[in-house]
């Protein structure tokens, strides 16, 4: 289920290669690589969406917290953070793909993922 980030990142890649508008996505899963974040976020993809969580070990199916950041075709990213399975307490985002990293940033921030 967790994936190591370089293959995630060659996941992205092969996307964009078959024709998927997603160089965003490939452009924030590098910035997380070689930001100080790297080792403490855990992730996977689902379809095209990055799925990402802060324990290493996680079952199948995940029915815990995540974070799950969707790439959209109009090269926006939408945020969703899913602790509950009400969609509407669910908090989230959508922002430019330019500027994914900067909102996943903020996120981690206003919800203490690291000190």
């Amino acid at each position: 289920m967790i994936q190591p980030w370089d293959r995630i990142r060659d996941d992205y890649a092969k996307s964009i290669d078959a024709g998927l508008p997603f160089p965003f996505m490939l452009k924030l899963i590098r910035e997380i690589e070689a930001s100080p974040y790297v080792n403490g976020l855990f992730a996977w993809k689902s379809m095209h969406d990055l799925c990402i969580v802060q324990t290493p070990e996680v079952s199948y199916p995940y029915d815990g917290p995540l974070l799950r950041i969707s790439p959209r075709l109009d090269g926006q990213v939408e945020f969703r953070y899913i602790d509950t399975l009400i969609e509407e307490n669910q908090w989230f985002r959508v922002v430019d793909g330019a500027n994914a990293f900067d909102r996943l940033e903020r996120f981690i921030e206003q919800l203490h993922w690291f000190r």
